[in-house]
């Protein structure tokens, strides 16, 4: 006789031998043994619970000669062949390769018939979810309606496919995960039965393996013997299943609640090295985290995962991290993972982010550091002396900066108004002041070392400002950077040295306008990036300069506003005539907008006093 798997072999045969589903186990025994089953049924559940073999045992218990009974005898003609698969009353029909309207109709047709050994005509619908609308259509009346003696059980791992009008014709029943314990339980079962030598370590590495499903678990028992010599162990297990293996995970996670990254990676190398996978490694990491989170929150997680052991275990571990942690390096993990699907050097991405995980200092990340020991109460006393300390500077400092900005704003108004009112005392002759100051003094230079705060915000505001504003201004910003502004100026590093000059001689009162508009204080253009910063000189002191003691009696009987000039003599008279008569010069014309003072020529008249002269000079017209 040919071999036959371990969940074949090991298949329930009667709702005593269903393992974790004791809610529904009990509730078909009870309907066959009222007599009140049904004639449709949806089950509904991962794989491997034992939806289909709940399927059969209910097709035995109500078919058997002795039934309908909850232990089917097993020997009669028709247990054996639903057992089998060659009964003539029991139809298992996999929908996944039978899913179209004509087989629908061919089913339609063969239900009216009468059972032929049998109670009851019974047909199990697997994978139901993969018929077609059509097919769904043509099942909704016979699914409704049926003859007395058909039964239908539909089974489904997906029930939210099924249509709602199928559902509500069936009495649903949801089998659930088998737990961790459960499927232990009933290996260790299993092997004692079969005469298989096997540690409960394994067999426990096997259960969390299966993932909440029996058949699983059985599959995977079955691979893990035909790779064990003698007695079936934890290395065993790990080596069938290419599993990294609990106690490498453990020692790396406590390795990253260390910090010891040159250990993590060494253990790294170790696993490649034995030919493990880097993105097994990082899930199994993952799924170990995760335990400790749940462990951590109090959670329950012996219930799908883990045993009541490895739980208690896991609680202990997860007191050397915090909830923030775990979950930062949970996070960091998943990145990495999909990180590594395409990355040319996946190996260099896990090295980096488990270097990042024992360092949090240096990446910023305060959520992957482990759990920090209990301060002192003297410390925490002085650090919050100092906390308020640096709250009450704060709130000075800014007071401080209110206060000099409405200065700077009254200062700034009293200065454009002054020039509007000059003094009535002066002659009518031109003051010897210049035009336009050159703008001085310490707001005028950026303080070098002060730190600028780049606002990205506020640079698009300031373009669309200024383009509403003066357009031709605007556009010297083409190609432009903004490099960051300070208490008192803002810099622009403009593309070319053309618009540079443009910004700082024609158009700077309009930036600095609208960059005062926004930010609600005065604020100073600096355009960056030419030999030299376009930052206006700070001016200096004038020094008065010394003359000789008649022209400083001279300049003291002029009075206020007088000013020295040297006057070069003419190479065609050198020497003076008296001149009866002069017409006074024209005033000078008003010197360039740019020159810094203006050209005072004095009449005749003024000359010949100021230089001691008899007579006038002579006229050259005459």
């Amino acid at each position: 006789m040919s071999y036959v798997a371990l969940y074949r072999r090991w298949r329930p045969e009667t709702f005593a031998d269903l393992v974790g589903q004791e809610h529904i186990s009990r509730t078909l025994a009870r309907a066959v043994t009222t007599g009140q089953t049904s004639h449709a049924y949806l089950f509904t559940g991962p794989r491997g619970t034992g939806k289909t073999s709940t399927a059969k045992i209910l097709a035995r218990a109500l078919n058997c000669a002795e039934g309908p009974t909850l232990t089917p005898c097993g020997v009669c003609d028709s247990c054996r062949s639903i057992r089998d698969g060659s009964s003539m009353d029991v139809f298992e029909i996999d929908a996944a390769s039978n899913r179209g309207i004509d087989e629908i109709r061919d089913l339609r047709e063969s239900v009216k018939f009468a059972p032929t050994a049998g109670h009851y005509k019974i047909y199990i619908i697997d994978e139901v979810h993969m018929l077609t609308t059509e097919a769904f259509n043509a099942l909704l009346k016979t699914l409704e309606e049926p003859p007395p003696q058909v039964l239908f059980i539909l089974a489904t791992t997906e029930p939210h496919k099924v249509p709602a009008t199928i559902q509500s014709r069936c009495q649903r029943y949801d089998f659930h995960r088998i737990t961790v314990t459960e499927i232990r339980d009933r290996l260790i079962y299993v092997c004692r039965e079969s005469g298989i030598t096997a540690d409960a370590e394994a067999l426990g590495i096997i259960a969390v393996q299966a993932d909440g499903g029996m058949r699983d678990a059985l599959s995977i028992l079955d691979q893990c013997m035909a790779l064990a010599e003698g007695a079936l162990t934890a290395e065993r297990v790990q080596e069938a299943l290419g599993l990294v293996g609990c106690a490498w995970i453990e020692k790396m996670a406590l390795q990253i609640a260390e910090c010891s990254a040159a250990a993590l990676i060494e253990q790294l190398g170790e696993l490649l090295q034995n030919g493990r996978d880097l993105k097994q490694i990082l899930t199994e990491l993952m799924q170990y985290f995760r335990s400790l989170m749940i462990a951590g929150v109090g959670g329950a997680t012996g219930a799908a995962e883990l045993t009541e052991e490895q739980a208690a275990h896991l609680r202990e571990t997860a007191a050397q991290f915090t909830q923030d942690a775990i979950m930062g390096i949970l996070r960091r993990l998943n990145e990495t993972i999909q990180e590594i699907r395409f990355s040319p050097q996946p190996r260099i991405a896990v090295e980096a982010m488990l270097i990042g995980l024992c360092r949090p200092s240096e990446n910023g990340d305060a959520a992957v550091m482990a759990a920090a020991p209990a301060s002192n109460p003297v410390d925490t006393a002085r650090i919050a002396r100092l906390e308020e300390d640096v709250r009450r500077l704060t709130v000075q400092l800014a007071a401080a900066d209110t206060v000099k900005t409405r200065a700077v704003s009254t200062g700034g108004g009293a200065m454009a108004a002054a020039p509007a009112a000059p003094s009535a005392a002066q002659p009518a002759q031109k003051s010897t002041a210049p035009k336009r100051l050159a703008r001085s003094g310490a707001a005028d230079a950026p303080a070098t070392g002060v730190p600028r705060q780049l606002d990205g915000a506020l640079w698009k505001k300031f373009e669309a400002r200024l383009k509403e504003r003066n357009r031709l201004a605007s556009s010297l910003l083409s190609g432009a950077d903004y490099e960051g502004a300070t208490e008192t100026h803002f810099f622009i590093r403009p593309a070319t040295d053309m618009a540079r000059d443009y910004i700082m001689k024609r158009h700077r009162a309009v930036f600095e306008e609208v960059m005062t508009e926004l930010v609600g204080r005065p604020l100073l253009v600096v355009c960056t990036g030419g030999e030299e910063e376009a930052v206006p000189p700070p001016t200096n002191a004038v020094k008065a300069p010394e003359y000789p003691a008649s022209v400083a009696q001279l300049l003291e009987i002029a009075g206020e506003g007088a000013r020295v000039e040297e006057v070069a003599a003419s190479a065609k008279h050198p020497a003076p005539t008296p001149q009866t008569s002069a017409p006074p010069k024209p005033a000078p014309a008003a010197v360039e907008e740019e020159a810094s003072y203006e050209v005072y020529e004095p009449t005749a008249d003024e000359e010949a006093e100021m230089f001691d002269y008899d007579e006038l000079p002579p006229d050259e017209n005459t």
